[in-house]
């Protein structure tokens, strides 16, 4: 391994029958390793993975962000992958693993033999950790002892090894603080998982749930120890021992069958196939999930926090008879469901080929499938129940005895047009939606034909064209979520045919206003590849189902085509998402915390009406409180700090709406807009996204809350080379990086005494920096106590969908929908603006950029990230001559506004 720095390897296997990967906890390197060798075969070629910083490594510049490390090690171990292979680590070093393996996966290498992960939770339902990297040296280390016993003596009381191992453990726990789980298909290797008994890091549920990151095999096992137990011999070679039987018994996942394309051949290929389908409402039963909530304590309270109830009260009690309510049924079943399955794999249940689930169960499905994680899902439950308790005047029934063709005759015949199939569940059960006054109508129309005819205890229409207004709603809402491409086919209620990886929200909101189509589902399941069916829920409804339908299955045909629509009615046209802008347009910049100052805009609000007005409006919808345009413009220098949170949000929010305003009056409008920070929800008013009421209070509810329960920060800016942190870490201690905007200027944010240590410390070395009108720490893990109330705000907002595109810097993406999500992303991650204004340049490739905020500051980063001083355009600047830049902007725009 000479000359890869990424690898330690004292004793290279010259011909590996596998080749072992390993990566340490957090502040140790590879050397963590050395003693491995001793336990392992002459066959097994042991590689530890050494990061920069770290021990061999360590004049190299350390690094606080996982996704360089991880492109770099893959790199580093690309020629190393001629063997088999396998993945361990520890603590951070999981982390690290699974990572890896989804990159080496993402670049089409060789998929590991097996993933080993070791005292830490599964990262997408782990808890948050403590902000530990920007806390004072003694309190920091206190910090670590208390949670992970610390460091150990011989380091801790010698001065020189602390001056070397503070900023490597200070770096390592960044990278961990500013980790976010990205849901993305399970992985195809097995996964082996290992703890010690007395680690309070790594609570049951965590550790059991790396088995929904795998779609092969999963095992856990238990050792003695605490946190590090790896460190104690017998532990360690305990586990070393099972790993290499793990090793020797690796199962692949099973192949997906290739739903849809020869059933004929697929039928003998996928023989053995199995189906897990998940019931919907109908299913619930008080006393469901017993068994199941003691098992998955972490899961449990993660959905009692975003409901905001007991859910093990709820459905092991009852005491308020909700659980028959729509809004109630819908998050307590998909609990249920999604804790059955984990259960069931976790127990040895064999993995679905395919899954499909009736109605709210479809959810369920998605998430076995890998397209977003328990918590997105539980998040699109609870408000799927709300929007569909909040329809009303309808009424369903169901039909039994008569086949679907007789009773769309029947309801044609009769002058029932008003009346939808809602769900087709068999051949001979059908349920019907309609208006209240309908459905009792139809009663006797049926019952003359010899049905059975049931009217069922709803409250409104589902799955007919009266739930449109609920699909709209529901389709905005999920515009902020993300969601991967299905790891095995996940058949659709709607078409009865396996998702599209590129539809997947579209599909989703459709499914509330269209039927049901179980019926055609199950039967297409069993012409394309006759599984096994395994029902995964409460209760045996869709397996009676089932039987009914295999003994007389629709006929599908060998080569599927696009299904007919589920009901006579026309689809509403969904909802306007906004799509990449044509080439050639106007990219409108709104800028965030740390460009506002006081008497910004005095001159347009003395010389323009149109400003005038608008900020007026401003004002009053920000309420006496603030006394927004008094404190702009008839209170404070120029020159004073504008420092006050809720002030200065709502100020750039009315900035960013009055002069988006003024260029609209003199004909010069955007095609797509860019928020930094606060200014995302600029940018969501001025598209239409967002009331500006709503809009304005949003901003300052926010800012307070964040001066509530987030620590007292500050905000620096310097113009140097974003990797001076890395090259001179002594210079930022207590500070990270909240934006990298070119390559010679970045903020960093930490406590306000650290950023002002900084700055001091810059000016000695002759570095330009100044500290910005800021007391939040935005785009950092300051702000993280604040998350789940700001998602609360946020969610409360009347939200419409975007008439213009949004791009969001800290996401460097589009934004289909303002939602928690995007407006959480907003604050919180780190903006990378430089790298957002390049994607823009391949994307929409706009023609000029006009800097809409009040400094110029992201026009001037533009300019210097582009290298050409005509790209982007200002529509106010620092200096009071605001008509005069005003009108230098149309003058340079022309009169069609590209110049």
């Amino acid at each position: 391994m000479s000359g890869n720095p990424w690898i330690l390897n004292s004793k290279p296997v010259a011909s590996p029958e596998v080749r072992l990967f390993c990566f340490s906890y957090a502040g140790r390197g590879a050397s963590a390793f050395v003693s491995w060798r001793d336990h392992l075969p002459p066959t097994v070629d042991l590689c530890a993975i050494q990061l920069p910083g770290h021990e061999t490594r360590l004049r190299e510049p350390l690094e606080t962000r996982l996704q360089p490390l991880v492109d770099a090690i893959v790199d580093g171990m690309s020629t190393l992958l001629d063997v088999p292979y396998a993945l361990f680590g520890h603590s951070m070093g999981s982390l690290l693993a699974f990572e890896v393996a989804h990159a080496l996966r993402a670049a089409g290498k060789p998929r590991a033999a097996r993933l080993f992960v070791s005292g830490r939770e599964a990262p997408h339902v782990a808890r948050v950790p403590p902000l530990l990297s920007a806390l004072s040296d003694s309190v920091f280390l206190d910090k670590l002892q208390l949670l992970f016993g610390g460091i150990p003596e011989p380091v801790r009381n010698d001065p020189e090894l602390m001056r070397f191992y503070l900023p490597v453990i200070r770096a390592d726990l960044t990278v961990l603080e500013q980790y976010r789980h990205e849901p993305r298909p399970p992985l195809d290797c097995p996964i082996s998982a290992f703890r010690g008994t007395a680690d309070e890091q790594v609570g049951d549920a965590g550790f059991q749930a790396w088995g929904e990151l795998t779609r092969a095999e999963f095992r856990a096992r238990s050792l003695a120890g605490g946190h590090f137990f790896i460190n104690d011999a017998p532990a360690r070679a305990d586990m070393i021992q099972t790993m290499l039987g793990d090793l020797g018994n690796t199962r692949p996942a099973a192949t997906p069958p290739a739903i849809g394309r020869n059933p004929a051949a697929q039928a003998v290929a996928q023989a053995q196939a199995v189906a897990h389908v998940f019931p919907g409402q109908g299913s619930q039963q008080k006393g469901m999930g017993a068994a199941l909530f003691d098992r998955y304590p972490a899961l449990v309270a993660k959905a009692d926090e975003i409901l905001g109830y007991s859910l093990r009260t709820l459905c092991l009690e009852d005491p308020d008879r909700r659980l028959a309510q729509t809004e109630y049924t819908q998050p307590a079943l998909f609990v249920v469901n999604a804790l059955t399955h984990l259960a069931a794999v976790a127990d040895g249940g064999v993995r679905p080929d395919l899954v499909a689930g009736h109605s709210l169960g479809e959810y369920n499905a998605l998430l076995a499938a890998g397209v977003f994680d328990f918590e997105t899902g539980l998040r699109l439950v609870a408000k799927r129940g709300q929007l569909m308790k909040q329809a009303r005047r309808g009424a369903m029934a169901a039909v039994i005895d008569l086949p679907p063709d007789d009773i769309a005759r029947l309801l044609e015949r009769n002058g029932l047009s008003s009346i939808d199939v809602a769900n087709l569940n068999t051949p001979t059960q059908t349920v019907i939606a309609g208006p209240v006054e309908d459905i009792p109508r139809a009663e006797p129309v049926f019952r003359q034909a010899g049905a059975k005819y049931i009217q069922l205890n709803v409250s409104a229409a589902f799955h007919s064209r009266y739930m449109t207004e609920a699909e709209r709603e529901f389709a905005a809402f999920m515009g902020s979520f993300a969601f991967a491409p299905p790891a095995i086919p996940v058949i659709a209620n709607h078409t009865a045919r396996p998702y599209d990886p590129d539809d997947i929200r579209g599909c989703l909101a459709r499914q509330i206003s269209s039927s049901v189509r179980w019926y055609e589902s199950v039967s297409y399941m069993i012409a394309t590849a006759d599984p096994q069916f395994v029902e995964t829920g409460p209760g045996q409804v869709l397996t009676r189902m089932i039987a009914q339908i295999r003994q007389s299955p629709m006929p599908i045909a060998p080569d599927p085509v696009p299904a007919p629509a589920p009901t006579a009615v026309p689809e509403p046209p969904a909802p306007s998402r906004p799509a990449v802008p044509p080439p050639g347009g106007l990219a409108f910049l709104l800028s965030g915390q740390g460009s506002q100052y006081f008497r910004m805009g005095a001159a347009l609000y003395a010389g323009d009406a149109v400003f005038r007005g608008a900020m007026d409006r401003c004002a009053r919808l920000a309420g006496d409180g603030l006394r927004l345009t008094d404190q702009l413009y008839r209170g404070a220098a120029a020159s004073e700090p504008f420092d006050d949170p809720a002030a200065a949000s709502v100020a750039l929010v009315a900035i960013g709406h009055a002069l988006a305003a003024v260029l609209e009056e003199r004909g010069i409008v955007p095609d797509l807009l860019v928020g930094y920070g606060v200014g995302e929800i600029a940018a969501a008013v001025v598209s239409g996204a967002v009331a500006l009421e709503d809009g304005i209070g949003f901003a300052a509810e926010t800012a307070r809350l964040f001066q509530r329960v987030t620590p007292a920060a500050g905000l620096l800016a310097v113009l140097d080379h974003p990797d001076l942190v890395e090259r001179r870490p002594d210079l930022f201690d207590g500070c990270t990086v909240a934006a990298v905007h070119f390559h010679r200027h970045f903020l960093v944010t930490g406590a306000a005494s650290a950023v002002r240590r900084a700055a001091a410390r810059l000016r000695q070395c002759d570095v330009t920096a100044q500290i910005l009108p800021a007391r939040i720490g935005l785009h950092s893990a300051l702000i993280d106590a604040a998350e789940d109330e700001f998602r609360r705000l946020a969610a409360g907002l009347a939200v419409k969908a975007p008439r213009l595109p949004l791009f969001s810097p800290a996401g460097i993406g589009w934004v289909p929908a303002v939602g928690p999500d995007s407006l959480w992303r907003a604050v919180r991650q780190p903006v990378r603006f430089g790298e957002a204004v390049l994607r823009m340049e391949a994307e929409a490739r706009p023609c000029r950029y006009v800097d809409a905020g009040p400094s110029g500051t992201l026009g001037t980063f533009v300019k210097y990230q582009l290298n050409d001083a005509g790209r982007a355009v200002i529509a106010m600047n620092r200096f009071g001559r605001d008509l005069e830049c005003l009108q230098a902007l149309v003058n340079a725009l022309g009169t069609g506004g590209r110049g």
